[in-house]
């Protein structure tokens, strides 16, 4: 299980121009903070600095895009020894409710 082996996980919510992050407790799984970062190396030297600081022992990087939009970020994490995880766009349920 992944909250035997990281105290905090970094959701990551990528978009084009901007991406959203959570930080969630591993172990409560609550999120303490959230932030919005430009995608841009700018950005994500911010949102590593944050994770520093607010995550500062065994994280794991949670982002989706790592094949388009993500994937900046995730080449930027990885290149920092992060761990980085794939994780899957949701499906959108049928009649609009995605």
């Amino acid at each position: 299980m992944l909250a035997d082996d990281v105290s905090y996980v970094i959701g990551v919510d990528t978009h084009a121009e901007q991406h959203a992050l959570a930080l969630v407790d591993a172990r409560t799984q609550q999120t303490s903070r959230s932030f919005t970062i430009a995608a841009t190396r700018r950005g994500y030297r911010r949102a590593l600095r944050l994770a520093c600081k607010h995550a500062p022992e065994r994280r794991a990087w949670a982002l989706e895009g790592t094949g388009s939009y993500g994937a900046g970020f995730a080449r930027f994490l990885c290149a920092r020894g992060e761990r980085v995880l794939e994780v899957e766009r949701p499906l959108a349920r049928a009649g609009g409710d995605g």
